[in-house]
């Protein structure tokens, strides 16, 4: 299974805005369509996409997916902080898909990976906003089975 991973782009900071609520600034639009332009050059591959209910990570979903021709996002409270991983792990077996795009947040994506390729949640890796992660890993998922094949930062696509 290829695992990509997405962390949303810039998001307003704006106290008007309660967390939950807040939608990407115009740098998080570019951002957004910069990953898709990537994932289209690529020739990649998302049997499905999954997103973090959060405003910023849909709005992230909605912009990239519509670069590479999909629609449909499953929305999903595993991918909110503080989300238990071994039940992520298992809703992506049972999804029998060969790939998965998941857009979410900090720290928890940089958890899934250190999990997924070290098997311990306690890895150096940053993802930064917008960073694009994929990690390539056997079905039925095992903690440290994973290869990090690639962990770009958008800044690299500017």
């Amino acid at each position: 299974m290829h695992i990509y991973l997405l962390r949303h782009g810039d998001a307003s900071s704006h106290s008007q805005f309660s967390d939950s609520n807040r939608p990407l600034t115009d740098l998080g639009i570019r951002q957004a369509m910069l990953v898709g332009t990537l994932l289209q050059r690529m020739n990649a591959v998302i049997d499905t996409a999954i997103s973090s209910p959060l405003k910023r990570a849909q709005e992230t979903a909605t912009i990239v997916l519509s670069t590479i021709d999909k629609k449909l996002i499953s929305i999903s409270n595993l991918l909110i902080n503080g989300s238990d991983p071994q039940q992520l792990f298992h809703h992506l077996d049972e999804l029998r898909k060969s790939s998965v795009l998941l857009i979410g947040h900090e720290p928890y994506l940089s958890e899934i990976i250190s999990l997924l390729i070290g098997g311990k949640n306690n890895g150096e890796i940053e993802m930064r906003k917008c960073s694009l992660a994929l990690v390539k890993i056997s079905n039925p998922i095992h903690p440290g089975t994973g290869v990090l094949k690639f962990l770009l930062p958008v800044e690299t696509l500017l």
